[in-house]
């Protein structure tokens, strides 16, 4: 299988194509300012701005499938996300790819999705903190769900390096002081992609 993955270079995005060239992928890397990848068999690197639609649109060209590893934390603009959607959709419909598989935070709320009482403050104090990456992650589910594309979005808790790789999905969102390590959130991108499980869903992953 091609795979494209946008954000390629970030903490997540660099252990997905390091998954993804361990499964016999061949991985077109859409990275932005750094490249960690050069010299290395089965991967492409595309510089890529995602306010760009023609280097998003090179990018996605012949691929089978993409990844979105995009996040507004540490962004100035705090929409790469929404952003990113803006210009991956179209140019995922032109050129015929239907499956993508995003990850974003646990706060983010599906539209109409009713969330329990300690979700709900979870998701007030988040907004409190960081309004504008809670706010991007949710138009990005918007714009998924208003395609036509097989998504799936991967609703993740703080993430680290500490712990075990293992993981599991689940419809219950995870406790504010849960967390997760960065591979199990890899291993879980790469498995979604790789399955037609949770299609048009959004799980969120926790410790196995």
């Amino acid at each position: 299988m091609n795979t494209t993955v946008f954000g390629a270079n970030g903490n997540v995005g660099q252990f997905v194509v390091k998954e993804l060239v361990e499964r016999g992928h061949s991985v077109v890397a859409a990275t932005h300012n750094t490249n960690p990848f050069e010299n290395l068999e089965q991967i492409k690197t595309v510089e890529v701005d995602v306010f760009d639609s023609n280097s998003v649109n090179n990018a996605v060209n012949g691929s089978n499938a993409v990844i979105s590893c995009l996040g507004s934390w540490g962004t100035q603009s705090k929409k790469i996300l929404t952003e990113g959607m803006k210009a991956i959709i179209p140019a995922m419909e032109a050129t015929k790819i239907t499956r993508i598989v995003t990850v974003t935070g646990a706060a983010a709320k599906l539209p109409d999705e009713d969330f329990g009482p300690i979700d709900s403050i979870n998701r007030k104090v988040l907004r409190l903190v960081a309004k504008q990456v809670v706010d991007d992650g949710e138009q990005h589910l918007r714009l998924l769900q208003q395609s036509p594309l097989a998504w799936t979005s991967l609703r993740s808790p703080v993430m680290n390096n500490f712990g075990q790789f293992t993981y599991k999905l689940t419809s219950n969102s995870p406790l504010p002081t849960q967390t997760i390590n960065r591979q199990a959130v890899a291993c879980a991108l790469v498995d979604l992609v790789e399955s037609k499980e949770h299609l048009k869903q959004a799980p969120f992953i926790a410790r196995d």
